[in-house]
């Protein structure tokens, strides 16, 4: 069973009173998209759901997507996630 961390990141954003967008300019991405995240040395973490947008410009603005992983409070770039392809999955 896959760990969520969505209970975890409201009563963070509850108890630092953090501002959370639920959709982000100039992007199709919304809220509950499931998407790969890959990280700065290209490693990829498939499956993720997107838990908000961040709102603050004034530090690392480029970091505005909030995803259900252990680090939920650390927003990543728009160009790090791409949207999950389900079209071409077969099941057996």
């Amino acid at each position: 069973m896959k760990t969520t961390y969505k209970r975890d990141f409201k009563e963070w954003v509850k108890k630092e009173n953090v501002q959370v967008l639920n959709e982000v300019h100039n992007s199709d991405f919304k809220i509950g998209d499931i998407v790969t995240f890959t990280n700065e040395y290209g490693v990829q973490f498939e499956n993720l759901e997107i838990l908000g947008f961040r709102n603050n410009t004034d530090f690392m603005p480029e970091r505005t997507v909030y995803l259900d992983i252990s680090s939920y409070w650390f927003a990543v770039k728009l160009s790090e996630i791409k949207k999950q392809n389900y079209n071409n999955i077969t099941i057996n």
